[in-house]
């Protein structure tokens, strides 16, 4: 693999705000933007040509939604109106114009089949693009405008097109500890935003990883809010687990809103991880004094 520079701009001189991002010897060009910035985006480059766009949001894990349109900009003035769910995206055009409507399905295509694949995030596509007819040529210029877009994404956030390392293949549900077969508490790794909008205000959670012969031992859900909080702070009582879509995960639902509880920091030294959910006692929860108390 060849070294590449990335560059990202942005814009107004706020690092959350709009972003121009640019790749070394490539014709290509991504513009990163908030949902509340969207009007602005009427006088960003590429908004009125054919291009591609990944919508994100936070909740339990990254959902995406992935589409293509031409112009761009009509079709991301109906998500802001109409689609939920999504926080901030990226749009993907050609400034040489070798990027047009049949390549921008092509590439619409490639990346869904991509993101079910690794299904490293939720996809919020319901259908699967159907990839055109395309010349030879064309499609060679296609496949090369995404081989960029996919070194470029990780370094945006967006892992869902590529591969986990081995270190994160194993991303189920785990029960550590001598007891690991005893619990009845599952506790979910939350984001800010997700945390906020949805375990506090929705009084559920989604989309979860449990292994279906699990789900009659689950009496409570607890919240592990990670970095710069990270310590698991709220617990609430299960209601119902229910399948989430078709995305084989869950949505599970509580009895009563999440409860505030004396904060289980995860220290410096800790060896427990929590990228990913994990299984635990109430009792030995509520008990903790940090996280590896929790699964010791």
């Amino acid at each position: 693999m060849q070294p590449f520079s990335i560059s990202l701009f942005a814009t107004t001189g706020d690092p959350e705000g709009i972003r121009h991002v640019d790749k070394s010897n490539w014709s290509g060009f991504g513009v990163v933007f908030t949902r509340e910035l969207f009007q602005a985006l009427k006088v960003e480059p590429g908004y009125d040509r054919a291009g591609v766009y990944i919508l994100v949001g936070n909740a339990a894990e990254e959902t995406i939604y992935i589409g293509e349109a031409d112009p761009i900009g009509d079709r991301l003035k109906s998500h802001v109106s109409k689609k939920e769910g999504w926080v901030w995206g990226v749009y993907f055009f050609d400034q040489n114009h070798k990027i047009g409507k049949t390549e921008v399905q092509f590439l619409e295509s490639e990346l869904v089949s991509l993101a079910k694949r690794h299904d490293r995030a939720i996809l919020l596509n319901k259908n699967q693009p159907t990839a055109p007819t395309m010349a030879p040529a064309a499609k060679a210029t296609a496949q090369a405008f995404l081989a960029d877009m996919l070194l470029i994404l990780p370094m945006l956030g967006i892992n869902a097109f590529t591969a986990p390392k081995l270190a994160d293949l194993d991303d189920q549900v785990q029960p550590v500890g001598s007891d690991a077969e005893k619990f009845d508490t599952i506790v979910v790794p939350a984001r800010e935003e997700g945390f906020r909008q949805v375990f506090l205000n929705e009084h559920c959670w989604y989309a979860i990883r449990i292994n279906a012969k699990h789900i009659a031992k689950l009496k409570y859900i607890a919240a592990y809010q990670v970095a710069p909080v990270g310590a698991i702070t709220h617990i609430a009582e299960v209601k119902s687990i229910k399948p989430y879509n078709d995305t084989g995960k869950y949505l599970v639902e509580f009895k009563a809103p999440a409860t505030p509880i004396v904060p289980i920091p995860r220290l410096e030294t800790s060896h427990t991880n929590m990228q990913s959910s994990r299984y635990a006692l109430r009792d030995k929860l509520m008990a903790a004094k940090s996280l590896d108390d929790v699964w010791d």
